[in-house]
């Protein structure tokens, strides 16, 4: 088992200096170790993760022929991803085989005016007609995901000893994504090829991800420097906080992008699927992330980067060619 803090968020908002010194301490040393923290207090309705859910599962339902016509047709697009698209394990420089998974993708509606810009940043959303509630729900639950980013972003500052709105004020227009994950049983899949996984060892590209899990055989494992590959703790109250790397551009290399991993499904559990929400938040596209100088800086001395220009990178190394 990996060890990793669970913070609540509204004792962190009340907390007297003393607690909320001890709290950054905690989070601070998870975040060098492995990138990653649990957070409960954080408001968002249990009822829309639930509805996400049942929409997710009715989509993924649906016949592949539905399911293409709201296909993604890029490498930075909103939509369906459906089999056999995606090897995470690319990031690293592997070679593996695909990633067992189905995902649907939604992003944000804003808009700047530039529409070539807008086109490559804020793609449209693709929402299935035969699953209507999925606007409305999906509409509803990312509004928090926002808000509990945020809300992050200025805890992150404010435990670096930086004006506490250093990230979040540059990323009023973020680029995002929301994903619905199925991870099918094996019973599903049918056969899993050497060394395939539900997703391989990557890290994500942006800030940071909010992901709300489903236990399971196959689940979620996390790399820490102090333990290699292990499961992190499960709370189903919490949201799983996971540092991307901008994060861990921005902190010159003081707190970890999170290396992680999902295992496949396992003849110990044939017919376990699993449904995850993972809310990838970045920052405003054209926001130039310029490593922090120590104390708050790890000093590794890395190059500073356009946000936006860093995740299109990143994502065409591990998106296979879409026709």
């Amino acid at each position: 088992m990996i060890q990793v803090p669970t913070i609540d968020l509204a004792e962190w908002q009340a907390a007297d200096p003393g607690r909320r010194a001890e709290m950054s301490e905690a989070i601070d040393v998870s975040l060098r170790q492995t990138g990653m923290f649990l957070l409960r207090g954080h408001d968002v309705p249990a009822d829309l993760a639930a509805g996400m859910r049942t929409c997710g599962r009715a989509f993924f339902g649906l016949s592949r022929e539905q399911k293409a016509r709201y296909a993604v047709r890029g490498r930075y697009d909103n939509g369906w991803t459906g089999p056999g698209l995606l090897a995470a394990a690319a990031i690293e420089g592997n070679e593996s085989p695909p990633d067992l998974h189905e995902a649907f993708h939604m992003g944000p509606i804003h808009r700047t005016g530039d529409a070539e810009f807008d086109a490559l940043y804020y793609p449209e959303n693709r929402w299935p007609t035969e699953i209507p509630e999925l606007q409305v729900v999906a509409t509803r639950y990312t509004d928090h995901m926002v808000r509990v980013s945020l809300q992050m972003l200025t805890m992150l500052a404010t435990i670096l000893r930086i004006p506490e709105d250093h990230f979040a004020s540059r990323a009023r227009r973020a680029t995002w994504t929301q994903n619905v994950n199925w991870y099918p049983s094996l019973t599903t899949v049918g056969a899993v090829q050497s060394g395939q996984m539900r997703v391989g060892p990557h890290f994500d590209f942006g800030t940071l991800s909010l992901l709300d899990r489903q236990l399971g055989v196959g689940g979620l494992e996390v790399w820490s420097t102090e333990g290699g590959w292990g499961t992190p703790p499960y709370d189903p109250a919490s949201l799983a906080v996971i540092l991307g790397d901008l994060m861990n551009r921005w902190t010159d290399g003081r707190w970890r992008a999170l290396r992680h991993r999902v295992l496949p499904p396992s003849p110990e559990a044939p017919d376990e699927e699993l449904f995850s929400l993972v809310f990838f938040f970045e920052a405003d596209p054209d926001t130039v992330v310029t490593p922090l100088a120590p104390p708050a800086g790890g000093g590794e001395g890395k190059e500073a980067v356009v946000a936006g220009e860093s995740i299109l990178k990143n994502l065409g190394v591990i998106t296979a060619p879409i026709t």
